[in-house]
């Protein structure tokens, strides 16, 4: 896959996972982007070595709450 196509899978799960946050957890969007952006889980997301891109922004977002639950990510 090609890093265009990467990035925009990125930005759009981005987006998705920001939405959730807003939504299902009741957050202001500031507080939303700056929760999601200061993650563990953005970190790996941005990371295209990890291939959590290609995941779905469901999956994301759950792994992103066990990151919030947990302090860290749970392997």
């Amino acid at each position: 896959m090609n890093d265009n196509t990467a990035r925009y899978l990125f930005e759009g799960i981005s987006a998705d996972v920001v939405r959730y946050l807003v939504e299902r957890d009741g957050m202001e969007l500031p507080d939303a982007i700056s929760v999601f952006h200061n993650s563990e889980t953005f970190s790996k997301l941005e990371d295209f070595d990890t291939g959590l891109y290609i995941e779905s922004p469901a999956y994301v977002y759950d792994l992103l709450q066990s990151e919030l639950e947990n302090g860290r990510l749970v392997p």
